[in-house]
C-alpha cells in the first residue's frame, strides 16, 4: 500500500505531461490546417527552408512559388512555414537602383565612401598577407 501511495504521484505526472503534449501537438495542427486553406495565388510566404517568394499556383500537395520575377520552384505544401506580409517581396529596377545609390555613396560611418582614396594593390609573392 505504501510503494502505490508513492508511485501515484509520478504516474499523475506522467499524465500531465503526456496531455500536455497532445495538446500543443493538436493546436499545431490546426494552426498548420488554417493556414493551408489561407494560401492562394499571390500569397507572399516563407518555406521551412527560408525561402521567401509568392505563390503561383496550387494543387493537393504541392504548391509553385515565384521566388523572383519569371523564376518559378515547386515544393511541398507542408514545407510552407507562415504567410508573410502582403507587401510585395521582389525589388523593382528603381528599387534596386535607389539601394545601390545608397550603398555606394556611404560607408559604416555613414560618411562618404572612401574606397577612392584607398587603391587596391595586388599582394606580390613576397608580400605578407594583411
Amino acid at each position: 500500500m505504501g510503494d502505490l501511495v508513492l508511485f501515484l504521484p509520478f504516474l499523475a505526472l506522467f499524465g500531465v505531461i503526456i496531455y500536455m503534449q497532445t495538446r500543443q501537438r493538436k493546436k499545431i495542427q490546426a494552426r498548420q490546417a488554417e493556414l493551408q486553406t489561407a494560401l492562394r495565388v499571390g500569397t507572399p510566404i516563407m518555406l521551412t527552408c527560408g525561402l521567401h517568394g509568392d505563390v503561383a499556383g496550387l494543387d493537393d500537395a504541392t504548391l509553385d512559388v515565384e521566388i523572383s520575377p519569371g523564376v518559378v520552384a515547386t515544393f511541398a505544401r507542408a514545407a510552407v512555414l507562415e504567410v508573410r506580409g502582403t507587401e510585395s517581396t521582389f525589388v523593382d529596377d528603381d528599387d534596386a537602383a535607389d539601394i545601390d545609390t545608397n550603398i555606394d555613396t556611404k560607408s559604416d560611418s555613414g560618411s562618404a565612401d572612401t574606397k577612392a582614396a584607398r587603391p587596391a594593390r595586388p599582394l606580390a609573392h613576397d608580400d605578407p598577407p594583411a
